[in-house]
């Protein structure tokens, strides 16, 4: 069995690979929320992935490592991806990173500023993820104005990061992202936008692009120099989104609760989601003890509640997105008759 341990309203992550993509993914994953992972010293064999570390506080960490610690010293057949403690987070990884020059640009907190921090900049938050394109800062002045306003941002733990991509000689921006699951990886995408803040390009990729992207997840090129910085951050479940600037790897983030698949599949996609499921599907059935049914009583049950929410907020999301790309679908083609 593998216990996905993660934030409580998290669990979406896994939410289209586990109810489309790869439902029979359910006979061997139980999520189980950071709050109840005492339930797992009753394990005796699986694999935990421990997961969201960035959404704890220092006490969720503390009690995680704790237990952690425990379940290695009481129960060696029950495996563990990451750390609660040990693995380390987005803003001590960029520091390190820049230290040992894998990145070019460095990070700071707010209140320990140097003189020669180098701009442009952008503020985020070091827990959870960001949506929204932050503003570019280019000058000290527009940075000290912008932090004017941070009791307003609502951050958590914030972080003053130094702009550190590059368009490619096309004009356009690319981001990778790679999957590090245990000892096995595989390569996500490659996207390219002309805007420097990539989440999604949607259809904005060209023809050459697209294939660009196509090679990058047939050949996972990168895996070799992806490795060791996985293994400097401790982190052995996760994903890593990079870019390459003069030819150099510059890391973003490892995120160790990313997203496999953001949307359930509807008859009118243009694309095919089923290769990156089987990806990760085929990951994770390869972890120690994986396929072994032994779970709890307590972990199904909250595991099934869990998913029942998941389902039935799917499935609303997917008839949303039917009808959506239902109607530009038949647009189309009522516009290509005319």
């Amino acid at each position: 069995m593998i216990f996905y341990v993660c934030h409580r309203s998290h669990a979406n992550t896994l939410a289209s690979l586990l109810l489309y993509f790869r439902a029979d993914l359910q006979d061997f994953v139980r999520f189980v929320p950071h709050d109840e992972g005492r339930h797992l010293l009753g394990i005796p064999k699986g694999t935990v992935i421990w997961t969201d570390l960035d959404r704890l506080s220092e006490a969720e960490i503390e009690a995680s490592a704790i237990l952690s610690e425990r379940m290695k010293s009481q129960q060696p057949d029950l495996f563990q991806l990451n750390h609660p403690r040990q693995s380390v987070q987005r803003f001590e990884l960029l520091r390190m990173l820049f230290s040992d020059g894998t990145n070019d640009f460095n990070v700071y907190r707010p209140e320990l500023l140097p003189e020669g921090i180098r701009f442009p900049v952008f503020l985020r938050d070091e827990a959870g993820a960001t949506y929204k394109t932050p503003r570019l800062l280019p000058s000290r002045a527009e940075l000290d104005q912008e932090l004017s306003n941070l009791g307003k941002m609502n951050f958590v733990r914030p972080m003053v990061v130094e702009f550190g991509s590059k368009p490619a000689p096309d004009g356009s921006y690319r981001k990778y992202a790679s999957y590090r699951i245990g000892a096995r990886s595989y390569s996500q995408h490659c996207f390219a936008s002309e805007e420097w803040f990539i989440k999604d390009p949607g259809k904005g990729m060209s023809g050459q692009q697209l294939a660009e992207h196509a090679a990058y997840v047939r050949d996972n090129p990168h895996a070799g120099e992806l490795s060791p910085i996985f293994e400097k951050a401790r982190i052995s479940y996760g994903r890593i989104d990079y870019t390459i600037v003069d030819g150099r790897i510059q890391v973003f983030e490892i995120n160790t609760n990313p997203t496999v698949l953001n949307y359930p599949p509807t008859p009118f996609d243009t694309y095919d989601s089923q290769p990156y499921a089987d990806m990760h599907a085929e990951a994770l059935v390869l972890l120690p003890y994986a396929n072994d049914p032994t779970s709890s009583p307590d972990i199904d049950k909250t595991h099934l509640q869990i998913l029942g929410r998941l389902r039935n907020k799917y499935r609303r999301k997917r008839v949303k997105l039917t009808v959506r790309k239902g109607f530009r679908y038949f647009w189309g083609v009522t516009l290509g008759a005319k």
